[in-house]
């Protein structure tokens, strides 16, 4: 058996994706079970911590863990099964989204729950148990986990489902990654019948038109979000570009059946097939740092009452889905600073009062996100869920390179954050970078905490897993 004798462990600057948080760290990636059980057995005999990480996509602290040692999970990337008639795949945690679905496509079948970039891993979004653009209609990712074996601190591989021991498989998928490493997950793809969706772009006027929409439309729409122009003031409050797609039914779209190929998904490299995508962060750097981003988000929201003219449309799921991945690096453009994002869920009898208050605080206090996304969720089963029947306005700051500065922004965002805990909203840690450890309880409830804290004791009771969010929420 190879140990990690015999690995390179090194020493790397470990970030969250939004580039502003992390460190230092000594960085091991293992490409078996076995290697990461010897890295839990050296650190631990060390006396040490260690954090799990993916691909990186945590915008904040989720995955990183400064002056310790981090466990890189993205050399475990093998589908190891997927069965063409009922769509299920059996996965290594460092699969990503894009690798499921380019396997998954030309068998007519979708992952069910996929996030805005495709690089984020299986194991990632198991641990974050993230959500998609179909949030209210599917849930969230872990709904669509029918098993997984989780290798424990304790040096035990368990095998689990929602019957063979609900309370560890409802508390590790969304435990963000403090009750043991993911090592194999079997994963519930659905069926699709065209390689295109249908898509409406929908101007909304204002925030209550917005949410107004995602209250006609979720019993009938196969997707809906909106990106919002939160520059906007007075009666433009809270506008922007509603989109809805719907799939096809079989035989509806034969056209669309050529799309099944993975190659004709992929988010395009060049723009008008000319220009490198890469190349385009700098122009968006110069927008952000000189000014503008709300004469962008103008001309943004007036090209969409043309969107709305020409719709519907047809676009690839790879196009409609993975907006993150149209511009490569694009986190590039809030250097040197970096970037962090604010994500409230929102109970719905509470959600226009309390994201109209977000909003105009923003604008209170000169920080004003360049980009701002709406979704509409349901709840869901698991321990430490932010899912919530309402919704969630996804921020996005760009952070001063100036510590007065930065310092500022966390002040703006943890006053926000009180708003929200106020009328019993929670937050999502893939996206966090800001709350402290008086909201955990607060976002979760008393119980659901001592619930989790419970099963950190029985599985993990060295604390070996830790992170610098953990440590920042007092977990």
């Amino acid at each position: 058996m190879t140990t990690t004798a015999t690995l390179s462990w090194c020493f790397e600057d470990v970030r969250g994706f939004g580039m502003c948080v992390g460190g230092k760290a000594r960085v091991l990636r293992p490409t078996t079970a076995e290697q990461i059980a010897d890295a839990f057995a050296e650190v631990k005999k060390d006396g040490g911590s260690m954090a799990l990480r993916g691909a990186g996509c945590s915008y904040g602290d989720a995955a990183t863990k400064q002056g310790g040692a981090v466990l890189d999970l993205t050399q475990m990337n093998r589908i190891l099964a997927f069965d063409p008639a009922t769509g299920v795949a059996t996965v290594e945690p460092g699969v990503t989204v894009r690798d499921l679905w380019r396997r998954a496509i030309g068998h007519g079948f979708w992952p069910r729950v996929v996030s805005g970039t495709m690089a984020v891993s299986m194991g990632g979004a198991a641990a974050m148990n993230i959500h998609g653009k179909n949030n209210f209609a599917l849930g969230s990712f872990g709904e669509c986990i029918r098993a997984f074996e989780l290798l424990t601190p304790r040096g035990e591989l368990v095998r689990c489902t929602r019957e063979s021991d609900p309370a560890l498989f409802h508390a590790a998928i969304g435990g963000f990654g403090m009750l043991g490493c993911f090592t194999k997950l079997e994963i519930e793809t659905k069926r699709v019948h065209s390689g295109r969706l249908r898509v409406w772009g929908i101007v909304a006027k204002d925030l209550a038109h917005n949410l107004q929409i995602l209250e006609d439309m979720k019993g009938e729409a196969d997707y809906l979000v909106s990106w919002l122009d939160l520059h906007g003031k007075g009666v433009a409050l809270g506008r922007g570009l509603m989109h809805r797609a719907d799939q096809f039914e079989p035989g509806e779209d034969p056209e669309g059946l050529r799309y099944l190929d993975p190659l004709l998904q992929d988010v395009p490299a060049k723009l008008f097939g000319l220009v490198p995508k890469g190349w385009l962060w700098p122009g968006m750097w110069g927008a952000v740092h000189l000014g503008q981003v709300n004469l962008v988000n103008w001309l943004k929201f007036q090209a969409g009452f043309r969107e709305e003219r020409k719709s519907p449309y047809l676009q690839s799921h790879g196009a409609f889905h993975f907006l993150l991945d149209y511009v490569p690096r694009w986190q590039w453009m809030t250097k040197p600073g970096g970037l962090i994002q604010f994500q409230p869920f929102v109970p719905k009898a509470e959600g226009e009062r309390v994201l109209r208050t977000l909003i105009e605080k923003c604008h209170q206090t000169g920080f004003v996100p360049y980009l701002g996304v709406l979704k509409r969720h349901k709840p869901d089963p698991f321990l430490m869920t932010h899912a919530v029947d309402g919704y969630s306005l996804a921020m996005d700051f760009a952070v001063s390179a100036q510590k007065s500065r930065r310092e500022q922004l966390w002040a703006h965002c943890r006053d926000m954050a009180e708003v929200v805990l106020a009328a019993g909203g929670r937050f999502y840690y893939a996206k966090d970078a800001v709350l402290q450890a008086s909201s955990f309880p607060r976002v979760h409830g008393e119980a659901a905490v001592q619930q989790f804290r419970t099963l950190k004791a029985k599985w993990d009771p060295d604390r070996l897993l830790q992170t610098d969010l953990a440590t920042r929420m007092g977990v």
